[in-house]
């Protein structure tokens, strides 16, 4: 070896290394370079190979060439960075074979500090290894031979604590291999009862008990698991011995689960119990129909008592009411089937007969033979008079009892297939009641129907029982009349109708009264399907409102033309938003005493492409019947207070803008929620938004009229009375709601000169107003003459052709710049 040890004084290695030669272990020294440049003799004699071979990296053609890379990757890696290492490999021994060798190398300074290399010890570890490799396969066999176990096993320790288990123990118990490592049987992770459910303690486990007595202990044991499931183990614990000492070493416990058996015996005794508790009567027979068992409630149907058919047969219950044909086909499904299900007519003790729902069901062995039959019926006698009541109601209106639409259809489409095979003539009245609606919002709904069974009551007398009277929903009825000899009869029919509603109808103590429209259509000669003849005949019916309500219209084809004209008028309507169509008038409402222009009131203006300026008394009326009076009025809402503030930012006088509102707008829209939403949009301030309500509106809205009301002025707009003194006019009423202002009708003011009624009910108003603290403001005054009169009463406004038509929205700045000189 070249220059092995450093200078004398220098390293403080530097002894004789004879020390090293014969040392039991294998020794190396390599340099700061990282070759090795000395091996004790122990190591040669164990390679068999000179010093000479050995040296640099001569030692490594003995490393197993499985382990040559790993073991020369740890060696430079731990000598580039200078720390020990501890390496495992196979070395060829002298005589060829391989030996396992634990290798140990550490750094080694000189002195001065400097990093002098490496010296390290070899022990030959091959016996070990075998020792732990036969070990290790023992516990794999052990592992591999608990595994395939279908028992749980556990083997604890003196002091109860897991040693070892297999998969089948933690799958019983429901833990993890984690939780297995550190369970501990008191550390709550699971609950254990004893075999009637109760909570047993933990140190009474069988396997506790085991190592306690020293004696093996058995029992049936429940768990409840982490996830609150539940397992029945049987556990049988052994506890075991050291052989020497006989001192206690642990126990093994093997782990059964009996939980599907427990539950059988569980369903075996629920069974029995709802065969005794059943509400449904259950008989049980062997193969040749003999009765072995019957529960009570087979006692509480039939009247039997159990010892009074034990060794019978069913047929004793029969009724003898089914054919010998019902019965095969039943013993056919048994047969076949295993099972036969319907409904039968069976006879109690008493001899009173019932109906009954039976189930009947064959028992076979494992041979296939049919050992026993089991019987379960209940009886059905009020089900059965509950569906003849459902029956009925699916046909029948339930508030008055009368045909509904399906019995009508069927009904109908009888009466036209006999019509025409004998050539009769049908009528078809379609009525409505008049007014219905005012009724049923004001005086509320359980009134409303008291009315309508008053008026179904009514008509059942108008008919003859050929005939038929059917509601269909809400305020409407059709009558078929058969064998209808002339038209004439059928006028009389409605006649009568008419005349039997004249007379009032006393609900709880109310005098109501109401009246029918009626129209009628005829077969053959009005239409020949029921489609037909129902469109023709409710074509006739809005004939007869539009002739001043009860009365009755036939049909005529002319009405169709009007219909069609509707119906056109309808369509052009319901796209007149898209469209842009519509617009706003503006009319000026004037002091009279200064003529100051102090409100405007938006007017709706209809200019359809198709059909030209259609004047609002033919398209208004169109949209509250039809529900489009709700999305036209929603956007005439927000129109005006746009246009309102629109106008403020221009720099003109704000004056507020009078915007009228309809009953079903008022009634079945959130009208709070959008005038709400308009003044928003807008930004208009609520106190130049003045929304205007006719007084048959607040008198027919009902009792939430108030509280709307009160919401809308939350909103700091103001609230006047439309038409005032066409309605109600009800002073006890009016002092009720918040409103600011009344306006005289227009049908008043127009008739002042020639008709003294109007002025002395113009004079009326107007005081009312100013004892009410209320605005009085004159609606249609168009002549010098009313407005003198007007003024000399104490009304304080008024609008009309007098002071200036409805104009455009552009028209309205120069108007409010330059005012309204009174004409003298």
């Amino acid at each position: 070896m070249d220059a092995p040890f450093p200078s004398a004084g220098d390293d403080p290695w530097d002894f004789p290394m004879s020390l090293f030669e014969h040392f039991p272990t294998l020794i190396w020294r390599a340099g700061t370079d990282t070759h090795c440049n000395y091996f004790n003799q122990t190591w040669l004699d164990f390679t068999g190979r000179s010093l000479a071979e050995e040296v640099g990296n001569g030692w490594t053609r003995g490393v197993h060439s499985e382990d040559f890379d790993r073991c020369v990757r740890t060696y430079l890696e731990h000598f580039a960075v200078r720390t020990p290492f501890e390496m495992e490999y196979r070395l060829r021994r002298h005589d060829g074979e391989y030996r396992w060798i634990i290798d140990a190398g550490r750094p080694i300074y000189a002195r001065n500090g400097e990093f002098a290399g490496y010296i390290g010890s070899c022990l030959d570890i091959t016996d070990r290894r075998n020792t732990e490799a036969e070990l290790r396969d023992r516990e794999q066999h052990m592992r591999t031979l608990l595994s395939a176990m279908g028992e749980g096993v556990i083997l604890r320790d003196a002091t109860g604590r897991v040693q070892s288990y297999n998969a089948a123990a933690a799958e019983l118990l429901g833990l993890s291999p984690q939780e297995m490592a550190d369970w501990q049987t008191e550390d709550g992770r699971l609950r254990y009862f004893d075999e009637n459910g109760d909570i047993f303690p933990p140190r009474h486990i069988p396997s506790l008990r085991a190592l306690a007595s020293g004696k093996p202990k058995t029992g049936t044991l429940g768990i409840e698991r982490p996830d609150g499931s539940r397992r029945w183990l049987w556990i049988n614990a052994k506890p075991f011995f050291d052989d020497e000492s006989g001192e206690l070493r642990g126990v093994v416990s093997t782990l059964a689960d009996i939980t599907l058996g427990r539950e059988h015996e569980e369903q075996r005794r629920l069974a029995l119990t709802v065969f005794r508790n059943s509400v449904e009567a259950i008989i049980v027979t062997d193969a040749e129909e003999r009765i072995l068992s019957v529960n009570q409630a087979f006692t509480e149907v039939t009247g039997y008592a159990a010892e009074d058919v034990i060794g019978k047969t069913p047929r004793l219950l029969g009724s003898g009411t089914h054919g010998r044909e019902f019965y095969e086909a039943m013993w056919r499904d048994l047969r076949i089937l295993g099972v036969w299900k319907g409904e039968i007519q069976d006879r109690r003790k008493d001899g009173s007969l019932y109906p009954a729902s039976l189930s009947i069901s064959t028992v076979r062995d494992s041979n296939g033979r049919i050992t026993h039959y089991v019987a379960v019926f209940s009886d059905i006698t009020e089900r059965k008079a509950s569906e003849a009541r459902i029956a009925y109601l699916a046909q029948h209106d339930a508030l008055t009892g009368l045909p509904n639409r399906a019995l009508l259809q069927d009904r109908l489409d009888q009466a036209l297939a006999h019509a025409t095979r004998q050539g009769k003539r049908i009528a078809l009245m379609f009525l409505d009641l008049d007014r219905f609606k005012t009724i049923n919002d004001s005086l509320g709904h359980l009134t409303g129907d008291k009315l309508l069974q008053g008026v179904a009551g009514r008509l059942r007398q108008c008919v003859r029982e050929t005939d038929t009277v059917s509601r269909q929903g809400g305020d409407e009825f059709i009558i078929v009349l058969t064998g209808v000899d002339s038209p004439d009869e059928a006028g009389r029919v409605a006649a009568k109708i008419l005349d039997q509603l004249d007379a009032a109808f006393d609900v709880d103590g109310q005098q109501l009264r109401t009246s029918f429209s009626i129209g009628i259509a005829l077969f053959p000669e009005d239409g020949h399907d029921p489609e037909t003849l129902m469109k023709n005949a409710d074509t006739a019916m809005y004939h007869a409102k539009e002739s001043g309500r009860n009365t009755y219209r036939f049909f005529d084809e002319r009405m169709n033309v009007n219909t069609l004209e509707r119906l056109q008028l309808e369509n052009g309507l319901r796209q007149a938003i898209g469209r842009q169509e519509l617009r706003l008038a503006y009319q000026a409402q004037v002091d009279l005493a200064s003529g100051r222009i102090i409100g405007l009131e938006a007017l709706l203006r209809w200019a359809s492409e198709p059909l030209g300026n259609v004047p609002p008394s033919r398209f208004i009326p169109l949209a509250e019947e039809c529900g489009l009076i709700i999305p036209i009025g929603d956007w005439v809402l927000r129109e005006a207070c746009r246009q309102a503030r629109q106008w403020q930012d221009a720099g003109l006088d704000p004056v507020p803008v009078g915007v009228n509102l309809s009953a079903l707008q008022f009634r079945r829209s959130d009208i709070v929620a959008g005038v709400a939403a308009a003044l928003d949009e807008s930004g208009l301030d609520g106190r130049w938004l003045e929304l205007e309500l006719t007084e048959s509106l607040l008198m027919e809205s009902g009792p939430d009229v108030i509280l709307t009301l009160g919401r809308l002025k939350a909103l700091g707009v103001r609230l006047s009375i439309d038409d005032f003194g066409t309605g109600y006019s009800s002073l006890a009423y009016l002092k009720r709601f918040p409103v600011d202002r009344l306006k005289i009708d227009q049908s008043f003011v127009r008739d002042l000169a020639q008709n003294p009624d109007d002025a002395v009910i113009i004079r009326t108003i107007i005081q009312l107003g100013h004892n009410l603290r209320l605005e009085v403001i004159a609606e249609g005054t168009e002549t010098l003459e009313q407005m003198d009169f007007l003024r000399r009463e104490g009304c304080t406004a008024a609008q009309g052709y007098l002071f200036s038509r409805p104009v455009p929205a552009d028209a309205i700045p120069a108007l409010l710049q330059r005012g309204l000189p009174l004409n003298r």
